[in-house]
């Protein structure tokens, strides 16, 4: 008996972006894939140094997640309202969607969130607002619940924690369905059409199809009881007539401390397309509530805060302070006797390449910085060290003119006094005594302080290259920072 073609979804059109493409990405995942993502930003950004991929340090990119079958070319008029601000857009093409390729890993969402992450991560970018609908809605409360140090908001549309949250006769139409592009998908042929003229997808798109629709079908498996970690401002949003059942939204929201929702009349579940000027506004306004941005500062010295040299002889405080850095929680990434390497303080100690910050009052160790011109703090070009990036794209300079700086750290007990400016003023000098017209230092992409920091202190960011620490808890893109002295 001849397999019946599955059924022609035929998707209403929609505007697709109009503003500034500066960058398109295709990211590496460890399984094969390759995640396309798109940089839009105001008209007259480019991808250069202070800005690479169009991504300055100082105003937090937003990310958008699409939903199931779509492409990120959905939130066009969304994406052309937050570039009108002077906010970036990152747009991701999930997996096996739009431009995005489909790798060999099992189907998830856990996983389409981690190629996210992946996509920030080669962007250098450290922390971001983010706007999900649908499956990309879903994608987002994974991301603030589980990658939360980094996402400044959430606004999530159309969302759903279980399929269950869906119309039983929605999920039955999505079983049936899958299960209709899965037989094309084996016993199907080429060039059909159905009986309105619209072309049947061919064997292996019905099979690609298939296996989106049983994801649905399937997933998500998202327990309630785990959004209650989010902090983030978060905005739950869908349609008056959504296909999201109304008391799953209402869960969502209930789940995650002080988020908020707004439910938009007379809509259905495709807000990109058919509010987007409303879905728009809604997401400005969740970011306005966490607007987090790093403008270069002209910080003074601190009053309170001494910086000096020092040597062997401070060698157990430091190691001492270091330990402080290491077992607080936050996004360094330090592992004890991983890194700092075991005895590199100490040497950095006795070649009189370290400042210390102390406490006037006191003399208590509050951090520390080392000054060289070591320019061999990984520059991307070592053996595996790729994934065909390549290296710094930082300009190559006479050995003696660029300083580095090492194991830059405050002790937690610190924060707030600003020491870290105070040991960068410092070292500045040493470097500028050293005879260096340029200082250079890289850091973790994941280390949201630290990138802060040189955003603030008006360093110029360079494209991130793939250097990874083994047995860090870190991605393997490290962010590259210069500045003039």
């Amino acid at each position: 008996m001849p397999v019946t073609p599955p059924p022609v979804h035929v998707p209403s059109p929609y505007e697709r972006p109009k503003s500034n493409l500066v960058a398109r990405v295709d990211v590496p995942t460890e399984d094969g894939a390759r995640i396309a993502a798109f940089v839009y930003a105001p008209h007259g950004v480019r991808d250069e140094p202070g800005r690479p991929f169009g991504i300055s340090g100082e105003v937090p990119p937003v990310l958008m997640l699409h939903g199931n079958g779509e492409e990120h070319g959905i939130f066009g008029p969304v994406i052309d309202a937050v570039v009108a601000t002077g906010r970036p857009v990152i747009a991701v093409d999930s997996r096996s969607q739009g431009e995005s390729t489909r790798g060999e890993a099992p189907l998830a969402y856990e996983l389409m969130a981690a190629d996210a992450v992946e996509v920030m991560n080669r962007l250098g970018v450290w922390d971001c607002h983010v706007l999900g609908f649908s499956d990309g809605g879903i994608l987002g409360l994974i991301l603030a619940r589980d990658w939360g140090d980094h996402v400044l908001s959430l606004t999530a549309s159309g969302a759903n924690l279980t399929p269950a949250g869906l119309p039983e006769e929605d999920q039955r139409f999505m079983a049936e369905a899958a299960e209709a592009n899965a037989a094309w998908a084996a016993e199907g042929w080429e060039g059909e059409r159905d009986e309105e003229g619209n072309e049947v997808p061919s064997p292996a798109e019905a099979g690609r199809i298939a296996e989106l629709l049983q994801l649905m079908v399937d997933q998500p498996q998202i327990d309630a009881e785990s959004l209650g970690s989010i902090r983030c401002p978060v905005t739950v949003m869908a349609g008056e007539f959504d296909v999201i059942l109304p008391e799953e939204t209402e869960r969502i929201a209930a789940a995650i401390p002080s988020a908020e929702t707004y439910i938009v009349p007379g809509a259905g579940h495709t807000l990109p397309k058919e509010t987007p000027g409303i879905m728009a506004e809604v997401l400005l306004e969740t970011i306005a509530q966490n607007d987090a941005r790093h403008p270069a500062l002209d910080l003074d010295a601190p009053s309170d805060v001494l910086v000096v040299p020092i040597d062997e002889s401070w060698a157990d405080a430091v190691d001492e302070m270091y330990a402080h850095v290491t077992d607080a929680p936050g996004t360094s990434g330090w592992v004890e006797g991983i890194w700092p390497p075991a005895g590199l303080a100490r040497e950095l100690l006795c070649a009189g390449k370290t400042l210390a910050a102390l406490d006037p009052a006191t003399a208590e160790l509050l951090g520390a910085v080392s000054v060289d011109f070591d320019a061999d703090m990984g520059d991307g070009w070592e053996a595996g060290h790729g994934r065909g990036q390549g290296g710094a794209d930082w300009e190559p300079l006479p050995e003696g003119t660029v300083a580095c700086y090492h194991l830059l750290a405050v002790d937690p007990a610190a924060h707030g006094r600003h020491v870290a400016s105070a040991l960068l003023a410092a070292a500045a000098e040493r470097a500028r005594d050293l005879g260096a017209s340029i200082v250079r230092i890289n850091t973790s992409v994941a280390n949201v302080e630290a990138n802060n920091l040189y955003a603030r202190e008006g360093f110029t960011r360079h494209k991130p290259i793939w250097l990874p620490y083994p047995g860090l808890p870190l991605p393997g893109y490290t962010n590259l920072w210069e500045k003039e002295l």
